[in-house]
This record gives C-alpha cells, structure tokens and sequence, in this order.
C-alpha cells in the first residue's frame, strides 16, 4: 500500500462511552472525470483505523492491544475482516458531510493526490469530508488514540458484515453447512447437462424437493436430511417447475407458463407420503404464497414483471414494479404471505400481494440478481448474486457468485459469504430453521454435468 485515500483525524475520544469521533478526508481523486471515492460508511474501514493507530503505521510512538491481537497478513485478508470487524467495531455512524459532491467551482480548485503534512492536508477547506461517531466494543482498542491525531491512510471501504444479536437467531450461519448432500450421487444414466435447478420446502418444512434440468426429483426428510425420493418425473419438460399441492405432501412438476394459458397443461404429480404417482389439481403460477392465496406468472405489461392470479381468495392483479422495462431475474413470498420480493437484474422491489402495489424498492441493490428467499415473516432475506462481499479480490474470470443477507427493516446487507460456486436455486425452510442453496461448480467441464451439491444451512451464526 503506498498512495493515501483517506485523511483521518481524531476528533475525541470518550472511553467511558467507548466511541471515538473521526473526520475523514478524501484525498486521491480523478480530477479528468470529476470521480472520487466513496465515503467509508463501514465498520471493516474503521477496524483498518484502530489497528493503524495501534501499530505504530500511522508514525506515533503509541501502541495498542489491537496490534498484539491481530497481525498485518490477518489485517490485511479482507475476508477474515469484513467477518470479524464487528468483533472490534459495533458501530460506524456517519453524522456529518461537508463537499459531497464538490462544485464545479471546487473542482476547479481539487488535485488528484492529497498528502498529510503535520497533521493536515493542503485545501482541506475543499476536500471532500465526513464525520463519523464509532462504537467500539472494549476501551483498549481506543488506548493510543488522542484527540488532534492525524494521518493519511491506504485503507479503504469494505462490506463488513454487521449483524447483531437481535439478528443472529433469525439469520443463517453462512460459515459452515449444517448438511452437505450430493444428488446426482445416487444418479444413473447420463449425467450430461443436467443440474439442479429448483428447490422447495413442503408447507409444513417436513420436506425439501430438488429438480433437475431433466426432470429428476430427489425429497428429502428435514428431519434428518435423509433422501426419501428419487424419482423422475419424465424428460419432456421446457424449464420444469415444482410446486407443492397446498397443505399436502404432494409434489408437481410442470412446464413454464404464463399467466394467461389454457388450464389443461399438463402436470407430473407425486405423492411423498405413499411414494406414488397421483392425480392432483394443476397448480398454476411460478410461485405461490404457502396458503395458496397469492400465485404469480410472467405477463406482457412490458416490464418484464409478473401479476398475481386470481384465486378463491383474490382477484387478478397487474404489478407494475417499475413503470419501465425492469425484467425480474428471481423472486419470493414471504412464507407468510405478507410480502412478495421481485429481484430484478440489480434492483428489488417489495410488493403487497392483497393490493398488488409496489410498497419498497432498493435500487441498485447488486450488480446482479440471482436468487432470493424470504424467512418465515419476510424480515430477512438470503440473496444469491454478483460479488459485492468481496468485489475488491481479485477470483478471475470465474468470479463466483456470493450468498448474503438482507434485513429489510433497514434494506442493508449485515452479512455474507463469498462462494466458490454459482447459486442455481435458495430457499427458506417455512419455520425458519434452514435455508437451503443449490451450488454449482465453477471449475471448466463441470457445470451442468451432474455436479450441483445441495447445502444446507442452520439458523444462529456461530461467530456470534
């Protein structure tokens, strides 16, 4: 590291109330193009902060605990920080923000590099700044700080995770499977070009089905995780979709549709319990709430989006989600029936089913959308997507995709886990207990060549 980004300066330090105040400058812009860095806004920035001021980087004679505790090449893993910061930092509150943007008048006036000389930076009255209040979680990582230090620093913003206790029953523990299964294990035949691609719990969690590509299903016993199905329910279909027959333990399988087709396609029915196939109601929709209330399919409003079909306990409604073409990569009821999430290519939004109205969006909320599942009352969601944990890594062309967290009390990601695979399906068990993910291999001939595991994870991290 050798060019600063930041300025950082100690406002005050109050141990009691274990918080110190920071103001951070940016320093290195892009004058040409009028660009430069984004404030810090994360707990991960400010650990990097604590251990410099700890360890003797930032040119003070002052040590700190933090620096015995955590060595440089632990620093400097961005993984093991963006988990563990908030082991160190419970709180990093932006509350103040002075030249952000700057003025065009300022920009006039700005140089591409900033450097800290005794203590200050040259035009600091038009850098762009912030001020921030920082909790910590033990007044010995506040020990070599003084009011009125300052220095310029090569650290930069991460994506932390930031779950608390309140959360930690509710979320699931991404560090390590509670169950790891491979399907096509008990597989035979050609394996060529078939993957998972569907995952679903019965409404009572009892049991989660999982579909191929080619139509093989494969139900397992939450109780143990132990295969109880595996069946096929035949090669002919375009895109085949499961869904559970409401209240029971009768799984279907049926082509894509829309909302609009006749109501005599066919169907694959099976019943789990007596391990044979049946007749059964066709179950219309892409998704459907548990109770079957509120269903969904695909429809030509333009935007790419879905309405929600008329039941026995809801009338047909359009969603408009966007106004504009916005097409929906993935999407989830909350268990509850309260919420449905639409994730778009990097935008989500949140829809009433009983009004059809869009009630909260978040733009921009991932480069790229894979695949969402609610928890039991749509508090949390786990969200399959383009890097963003760990988007400051470098993984190659195969970048992987990477699992998070979503509270959407607060619409922000609080924890994550970057993978070394693609996310091909997710979903929450209806009681809360397990989220379930379809992983596929990135490594060259083994995509779609009956390779996808099938993990399983618990609820309550155990880094907590």
């Amino acid at each position: 590291m050798s060019t600063d980004m930041y300025g950082v300066r100690v406002l005050s330090v109050d141990a009691e109330r274990l918080q110190a105040t920071f103001e951070v400058f940016v320093v290195y812009y892009d004058t040409g193009s009028r660009t430069y860095l984004p404030a810090p806004d994360d707990v991960g920035f400010f650990f990097h902060l604590l251990w410099e001021a700890a360890s003797g980087h930032r040119g003070s004679d002052r040590y700190g605990p933090l620096s015995e505790l955590v060595d440089l090449d632990t620093v400097l893993d961005f993984g093991w920080v963006d988990a563990n910061a908030r082991r160190f930092v419970s709180r990093a509150e932006r509350v103040a923000t002075r030249n952000h943007p700057p003025t065009a008048a300022q920009w006039e006036r700005l140089h591409d590099f900033y450097y800290e000389r005794a203590g200050g930076w040259k035009d600091e009255d038009l850098l762009v700044q912030f001020e921030y209040d920082v909790q910590v979680t033990d007044r010995r990582w506040l020990e070599p700080l003084r009011a009125g230090d300052a220095w310029g620093t090569a650290f930069f913003r991460l994506n932390a995770d930031t779950w608390t206790a309140e959360d930690a029953p509710h979320i699931p523990d991404l560090a390590e499977p509670a169950v790891t299964v491979q399907p096509f294990a008990t597989a035979t035949g050609d394996l060529k070009y078939d993957h998972l691609t569907q995952l679903e719990f019965s409404d009572d969690g009892k049991y989660l089905a999982a579909c191929s590509d080619k139509g093989r299903v494969w139900v397992y016993d939450t109780a143990g995780w132990t295969e109880v199905v595996h069946t096929s329910a035949g090669a002919d279909w375009l895109v085949p979709m499961t869904m559970w027959v409401p209240g029971e333990h009768i799984l279907t399988v049926k082509t894509y549709s829309r909302i609009d087709d006749p109501e005599d396609l066919p169907q694959w029915a099976f019943d789990v319990d007596t391990r044979t196939e049946v007749e059964a109601p066709f179950q219309h929709g892409h998704i459907r709430s548990r109770d079957g209330a509120y269903r969904i399919s695909p429809n030509d409003a333009g935007e790419g989006g879905y309405d929600l079909h008329a039941t026995e306990f809801s009338p047909n409604r359009r969603i408009s989600h966007a106004g504009r073409w916005d097409p929906i990569q993935c999407k989830d009821f909350a268990p509850d029936g309260s919420r449905l999430f639409l994730g778009a290519q990097e935008n989500l939004y949140v829809v009433d089913p009983a009004t059809g109205e869009v009630v909260d969006e978040v733009m921009k909320a991932s480069e790229r959308l894979f695949r969402i599942a609610s928890n039991p009352d749509g508090a949390y969601l786990a969200v399959g997507s383009a890097s963003r944990k760990l988007s400051y890594q470098d993984f190659s062309d195969g970048r992987p995709h990477e699992l998070c967290v979503w509270r959407m009390a607060d619409k922000k990601i609080i924890k994550g886990r970057q993978l070394t695979t693609y996310v091909n399906d997710l979903a929450w068990s209806p009681d809360g207990r397990w989220l379930a993910a379809a992983v596929e291999p990135v490594d060259e001939g083994s995509f779609s060549r009956g390779r996808t595991g099938l993990v399983v994870f618990g609820m309550g991290p155990a880094d907590g």
